[in-house]
This record gives C-alpha cells, structure tokens and sequence, in this order.
C-alpha cells in the first residue's frame, strides 16, 4: 500500500511548498519582474544575450517552463489559512529526449532561479532536493543533469554537496565580461540518488556522521 502521509506532503518540502506555474498576470508579473528582470538571476536561468527584457519574450518563456516535464513555483507557505503562499523562485524539470522516439533514455535537465531577496537562506538547495526526489519517486527518470558556468563556485560546491558528479564540461562556450568560460555539466543517476538517500537515513538513525558544513544557495 501506497505511504499516503507521504503523499499528502508530496508537494512540499521542510519550508517551502511547490505549485503549478499559473496561467495568470500575477505569475507573470512576478517572473518577469522578479527572473527576467534581475541579471543575477536571468543568468541563472538563461544563456541568451544579457539584455532588458520585454514583457512579451518573458510571458513566452514562462509558457515554456508550463509545458515542461516539471515547471513549478518554490514557496513559502502562508502563515495564515487565509494567506496566500509566497513565490521566490522557480524550478523546471525538462525532457531531455526532445522527440518521442527518445524517451525511453529517461533523462532530464534541472534549472532554477531564486529571486535576489530569498538568496542565500538554504531554499535552493532545498527545492533542488525536492526536484530531484520527484523526478526519481514521481517521474521515473534515470539520470538528472544541470550546469552551471565555472565562474559560479557557489553552485559548484552545491551540486556536489547535494550529490551530483561533474561529468564533463563544454570548454569555452560562455562569454562573460570579456572572457571564454567553460560550462560545467553534472548529473545524478537513480543508483547514486539512493545512495545518497540512504546515507542520509542512517546519518538520521545515528548510523552515519554527517562531515562538513551546509552549503547555501
């Protein structure tokens, strides 16, 4: 029998909850003001020419981010049955297949944006957990990926913390400030996931000794 406890918090994480990206002007307003419109974390999200946004290429992306395997908004809970839970980010789940005749590979690539303000309070680190139980548990995928530039130490040290291998990288294909980057590719396989999940537990179960410091997104 299906854990139902697990269920009914299936959207949730220890301090945020996950919700469908809306079809609604207050989803978009706040990508494009909050994502699209903030260097800092358009860069996070997108490898396009760094430039102001217009509102119309923004709503066209967050189509995108809707249609994906996963797209989501990452939350804070309300603090009141009356309240409404509060946007700060966004994470998307993609078929990396891109073809039906490619699913079978069971891949997908991860990408999120935490807005300026909710930076560095542990929640992207958190929502990528959460992404990546879903796409094991919920979505039976064998392998998620993501990449970063090499620039970005703080995302190096996370990925890794959280479990991911690099695998690779795409030498200079970044330009940034005046300068060629390579761009980092890791990924998780379902196998390594488990362990990490298991080592986990038995840190809970005093089994394990959790080494070094957590590291903050």
């Amino acid at each position: 029998m299906a854990n139902t406890t697990k269920l009914q918090r299936a959207f949730r994480s220890e301090r945020l909850l996950f919700r469908a990206i809306e079809d609604d002007d207050a989803d978009r307003q706040w990508f494009y003001t909050q994502v699209q419109s903030d260097p800092v974390s358009f860069a996070s999200l997108d490898s396009s020419l760094l430039r102001p946004q217009i509102r119309s290429r923004s709503d066209a992306k967050l189509s995108d981010l809707q249609n994906m395997l996963l797209g989501v908004m990452i939350c804070l809970p309300p603090n009141t049955s009356y309240d409404q839970p509060t946007p700060i980010g966004i994470l998307s789940l993609d078929d990396e297949a891109g073809s039906n005749y490619r699913h079978h590979h069971r891949l997908a690539v991860l990408a999120i944006a935490v807005s300026a303000d909710h930076q560095g309070s542990g929640y992207g680190a958190e929502a990528i957990r959460w992404a990546v139980d879903w796409a094991f548990e919920r979505a039976n995928i064998h392998s998620v990926s993501l990449a970063c530039v090499e620039y970005n130490d703080r995302a190096k040290h996370l990925y890794e913390k959280l479990g991911f291998v690099l695998e690779g990288r795409l030498r200079k294909c970044h330009f940034h400030e005046r300068r060629w980057w390579d761009v980092l590719m890791f990924s998780m396989l379902e196998e390594e996931w488990e362990a990490v999940r298991e080592k986990e537990s038995d840190v809970r179960s005093g089994i394990g000794q959790v080494v070094g410091k957590h590291t903050y997104l």
